[in-house]
């Protein structure tokens, strides 16, 4: 079945034609529409003439005008900027100077073959463009993206380096609200997260009333999909009488990509680190195990053999001297690998600091002496009274105190003081041997810093007993210490509290050990 003709149809159901369901509504208007509008309307005949102007054209241009004026005669009386008018063809836009504003000039095709002029006050928007154009070209060459935001969250301008940035072409940016474009995340560029209408206005909102500059984070999405880290930063702005947001955005990209990269380095570090440390403790447990042996035989053998035997008892104290030095350097290392670990033992218990001295000058008279050298000690200072430490860690460090002055002093007298103060007790070590130059100091308590030296080679040595004893003392509380050096000598100090207690934990954190107790105490973590 054919379909009935519209025109026949509405006349069939009484629907009237839309010739005159226009006219009606054009009969519905007000009679002075045109006058109320706020665009200006200047309506000229095919010969140029004008046949209306509504009061807004009059106002905007500011003159006077005449009914059948001349177009030509009414761009005379106008602005000489305005004289591109006269060739403005229906279909074009100016942009003139008239009435000291800046009109943006519209022309129409009407039906009679004349012309229709709207006339728009752009001074506004058109000195808006002008000054984020302007502040945008003095960003133009800079790393950091520039963005205006209006308060309703639109992009009202961007320059060229954050259009490029998102993959966006010269002027595509403008109009995209900034939700689609951003979704905040952490410090660290973690737990990215969807950007809503309510936080993004509170966020403009806030920078607004509070003048001041908002920092933080983001992930801006790319046109093409992807997304870049960026460090983003928002401060008010006022372009005239308009109020907006300045958002200043710098790629973060190559710097995340090195955080990564550290922090993959910094892990497989730390692993290869915790292997080395592991393998040198078994190593040591392995090798501690039959020196003992050796040790224990070479001792047994000494008692065998006949008193008149010197060769026989001078090589057994040849191999248990150099069991003695191996076992020492297995020890150091042990110690390392467990300051490393974090897991050196300290046992803290009431010990008598004046007893515990004399018991180590006592285990080194003969080695000094047997090399021409003179051990003394100094009266002691202050009041004795018993202490709350770790004796065999104490002995530990003035052992490693005096090896270091034993091992570099060739002539003269090594002695060691003891100062009995309310909060602590100072050991000082001074012997007379060839000091330290300037330049080597601050390396003198790093791990392994002598295993380099010519002297530590001529001297013996693994260079660990400094840096041992320096991760003891700041375990114990206490620090040690290179007071004073020339080429007379050189003075060392050794300071540890009265009392070793888990209220040290500030130092404990600072010297980067654990400390575990007899009793079970919780490690202090960093």
């Amino acid at each position: 079945m054919t379909p009935t003709p519209t025109p026949l149809r509405n006349r069939i159901l009484g629907v009237p034609p839309v010739e005159a369901r226009v006219a009606t509504l054009a009969a519905r208007l007000p009679p002075d529409l045109g006058d109320r509008l706020p665009i200006g309307l200047c309506n000229f005949s095919p010969d140029g003439r004008l046949l209306h102007a509504n009061p807004a054209a009059q106002r905007l241009l500011g003159q006077v005008l005449g009914l059948n004026e001349t177009r030509d005669g009414l761009v005379a009386r106008l602005e000489a900027g305005c004289a591109e008018l006269q060739r403005l063809l229906p279909g074009g836009r100016l942009v003139v100077v008239a009435g000291g504003r800046l009109l943006e000039v519209e022309s129409q095709a009407n039906a009679d073959g004349g012309f229709l002029w709207l006339l728009t006050d752009a001074s506004a928007e058109l000195r808006l463009r002008a000054q984020l154009a302007e502040e945008g070209g003095q960003l133009a060459h800079s790393h950091e993206a520039f963005i205006v935001i209006g308060l309703n969250g639109i992009v009202r301008f961007a320059n060229r380096c954050g259009e490029r940035e998102r993959g966006y072409a010269e002027g595509e940016l403008v109009g995209v609200g900034l939700c689609s474009l951003e979704r905040p995340c952490g410090p660290g560029y973690e737990d990215p997260r969807a950007l809503t209408d309510e936080e993004l206005a509170a966020r403009l909102h806030g920078v607004v009333r509070d003048g001041g500059v908002l920092r933080y984070n983001a992930w801006h999405r790319r046109r093409d999909g992807g997304e870049l880290p960026v460090e983003a930063s928002m401060h008010p702005h006022r372009l005239g009488s308009e109020q907006v947001v300045l958002l200043s955005v710098r790629d973060d990209s190559r710097r995340l990509m090195h955080i990564q990269a550290l922090t993959q380095a910094k892990h497989e570090a730390e692993t290869a680190n915790r292997a080395k440390s592991a393998f040198l403790a078994i190593t040591s447990h392995e090798l501690r195990t039959p020196l003992t042996g050796i040790m224990g035989f070479c001792e047994l053998l000494g008692l065998e053999v006949p008193e008149g035997n010197g060769d026989a008892r001078s090589y057994l104290k040849l191999i248990a001297d150099s069991s003695q030095s191996l076992l020492t350097i297995i020890n150091d290392i042990l110690d390392l690998s467990k300051i490393e670990a974090r897991t050196l033992e300290i046992r803290p218990v009431v010990t008598d600091v004046e007893q515990l001295v004399d018991r180590t000058l006592a285990g080194w008279v003969n080695r000094i002496q047997g090399k021409g050298l003179s051990l003394s000690r100094a009266p002691s200072r202050g009041t004795p009274s018993p202490v709350n430490t770790d004796p065999q860690r104490l002995r530990q460090m003035l052992d490693n105190l005096l090896s270091n002055a034993f091992k570099f002093t060739e002539q003269g007298t090594i002695e060691l003081a003891v100062l009995h103060a309310p909060d602590g007790v100072e050991f000082t070590v001074t012997d007379s041997g060839c000091g330290i130059s300037a330049e080597r100091r601050d390396q003198l308590f790093t791990a392994f810093w002598q295993a380099a030296d010519h002297h530590t080679r001529a001297n013996g040595g693994n260079g660990l007993g400094l840096y041992i004893s320096r991760s003891i003392a700041e375990l114990l509380g206490g620090r040690c210490w290179l007071e004073a050096t020339g080429s007379t000598g050189s003075v060392f100090k050794l300071r540890i509290p009265r009392s070793t207690t888990m209220r040290h934990s500030a130092r404990l954190l600072k010297s980067d050990v654990w400390i575990r107790t007899p009793r079970g105490l919780e490690p202090v973590k960093r």
